[in-house]
């Protein structure tokens, strides 16, 4: 370091004897030229995995300890060579972002300049944009002109052939390939050592299509065993454990394994593929490849069939308010075979991701053609971690995901929002078809459960406002908010007879119902507004919960007329939830509340 700041002083020096000479709209001046000869940069990447590389076309060693790499921001973004770096006669060495320099190199151009360790300047190169794929290189090692080559040849000639490297003598395979992962899930490549011993994968090299340009150099230490699998993902967010940086394409892509020495281990072209689907060796290093709809990632590709359609997920549960140990969200597994099976190992995971995954503890086994219900214990009611997950699942738009120990998805489900006593399940155990139910049958069948009716409004009146804030007190308005209430709103040009209709609260337990007395009668265009206090002798005894509840209202004939779920809200809002518009179908939260009025024109949260 002592060199460079001495010889940036001499050129400072230089610079304030010229400045004189320096007309204003003259270019900054360039470091004086280095002594050092023979010395190029060769070839540079700026279009995946950044890289320079450096040829010594003299006949002796070069000692490149103090040697500075920049980019176009100069001092800024450099790379200091450490003391002991020598580039042999002859030869080339490529440093790569990350690995050594930690700038980037801009696709859309850039300049990547060479100092020796006074400062001076070696070698300076303009380079141009680039695409995916390309590099910017001397026609010749150390020549003058340049050329965009559609392959690159990092670390060795110019003028080598990249397409044919030598082969590797370890005894390792590509084994699986992943290209199309779902959503939530990565790209993926894994490895096999068929050998008999261990081996150390440190300086083995991933590539795709693109070879040098993307490729991921595998760090020291990284071993897998004798007759194994190691698994290598791609970063991505969300994967904290992510390997490699480029991505493999579901259209069609190839994956090359090298050594540390850049000779080819194994390669692989891969078809274009489906989501969800895998490229994978028929049985580990087998010689014939088949796209698999089971992924093993991470797995032998020997292991047992996958449970893919095998288990399901069959109903989920998601109202619990988790503060009674009989009343928890639970998941239902089935069993579609005439096998049991050991589900230990095995994963869940809801919206919180995999990272948040739950694994089956040993015992954990599902009947033929039978179920397994499993209940989430967020709250530690039943103080047992192990056998039930520490999570809960929402009750709003919940997604659930059942996969096996390498974190394959076997089985996933999207919840819609749910009720008090209602389930998301399929219609019939282990069918494609999901349906709302309106009873629970957690353990047992849904074959014939009662399914949540839908909505037919046969008199034109409208759930039109709800306010659930039970005691609170506003004395400014003139209406009692100290009570709860329910607006009906007759969208109609007619009277109409209420008589017998029934409203239910989300629980919708029939000796908490309301009936609505005979000869009430609602107005064309009209309200009709019930108080809702526990103990009502004159309209609805329920009670109605700021944390969010659900009004049902039924005609005399037992149809369901409509239906509104409120909003969840805190002690101190004093809001409403009802229709934008009277009987329009949008959905909001008023903070202007309108009792027995109407809501047209209120202000919304």
């Amino acid at each position: 370091m002592e060199k460079r700041v001495f010889g940036k002083l001499l050129f400072m020096a230089a610079v304030v004897l010229f400045a004189g000479c320096k007309d204003d709209d003259e270019d900054d001046i360039i470091p004086p030229a280095s002594t050092v000869d023979g010395l190029y940069i060769n070839e540079i990447c700026s279009s995946g995995t950044d890289w320079v590389e450096l040829y010594n076309a003299s006949e002796e060693a070069i000692d490149l300890s103090g040697f500075f790499l920049q980019d176009s921001k100069g001092s800024e973004e450099e790379y200091i060579f450490p003391e002991g770096t020598t580039i042999a006669a002859g030869g080339f060495l490529a440093l790569e972002k990350d690995a050594d320099f930690l700038f980037g190199i801009s696709g859309d151009g850039d300049v990547i300049v060479l100092l020796d360790a006074s400062g001076a300047e070696v070698d300076r190169v303009s380079v141009p944009t680039l695409e995916d794929g390309q590099t910017y290189a001397r026609n010749t090692d150390g020549g003058e002109t340049w050329e965009v080559k559609e392959n690159g040849t990092k670390g060795v000639s110019n003028s080598a052939d990249p397409m044919v490297p030598e082969e590797s003598d370890l005894n390792l395979y590509i084994n699986e390939v992943m290209s199309a992962p779902f959503e939530g899930e990565y790209d993926f490549i894994e490895i096999y050592n068929a050998g008999e011993a261990e081996v150390d994968l440190g300086g083995c090299i991933l590539q795709d299509d693109k070879g040098t340009n993307e490729e991921y150099i595998i760090p020291g230490g990284t071993k897998v065993g004798a007759k194994s699998v190691i698994l290598f993902t791609q970063v991505q967010e969300g994967n904290a454990n992510g390997s490699f940086g480029f991505g493999l394409s579901s259209k069609g892509d190839k994956v090359t394994f090298l050594d540390s020495e850049r000779k080819v281990i194994d390669e692989v072209e891969i078809p274009a593929m489906e989501d969800g689907t895998s490229y994978t060796r028929v049985g580990d290093g087998g010689a014939t490849w088949e796209i698999a709809t089971t992924p093993t990632g991470g797995l032998s590709n020997g292991v047992a069939p996958s449970l893919k359609g095998v288990v399901v997920v069959n109903e989920v549960y998601t109202f619990s308010d988790q503060s009674d140990v009989n009343d928890l969200d639970y998941i239902e597994l089935y069993n579609t075979s005439s096998q049991e099976v050991d589900l230990m190992g095995f994963k869940l995971w809801e919206g919180g991701g995999r990272e948040e995954a739950w694994t089956f503890p040993a015992g954990s086994t599902i009947p033929a053609n039978g179920f397994l219900v499993v209940r989430c214990d967020k709250e530690g009611l039943l103080d047992d971690a192990a056998q039930y997950p520490a999570w809960g699942l929402s009750k709003n738009d919940e997604v659930v995901v059942f996969a096996d120990a390498g974190f394959s998805v076997l089985d996933s489900v999207n919840c819609p929002n749910l009720s008090e006593n209602e389930a998301y399940g399929r219609k019939t155990d282990g069918a494609e078809e999901w349906v709302i139910f309106a009873e629970l049958t957690e353990g047992e069948s849904n074959n014939g459960a009662q399914e949540r009716q839908e909505v037919e409004n046969t008199l034109g009146v409208y759930v039109n406002e709800v306010f659930t804030n039970d005691q609170d007190t506003q004395t400014a308005t003139g209406w009692d908010d100290t009570k709860d209430f329910i607006e009906l709103y007759n969208a109609t040009d007619e009277a109409v007879d209420l008589g017998g209709c029934k409203l239910y609260d989300d629980k919708r337990e029939e000796e908490d119902s309301y009936t609505i007395p005979a000869g009430t009668i609602i107005e064309a265009g009209g309200f009709l507004t019930l108080d809702v206090t526990k103990n009502n002798t004159n309209g609805p005894a329920f009670g109605l919960g700021k944390g969010g509840d659900a009004i049902y209202f039924y005609d005399k004939n037992g149809t369901l007329v409509d239906r509104l779920e409120t909003g969840d809200f805190e002690d101190n809002e004093i809001y409403s939830t009802g229709r934008l518009t009277d009987g329009g179908e949008e959905i909001v939260v008023f903070t202007e509340v309108s009792k027995n009025a109407s809501n047209n024109g209120k202000a919304t949260k």
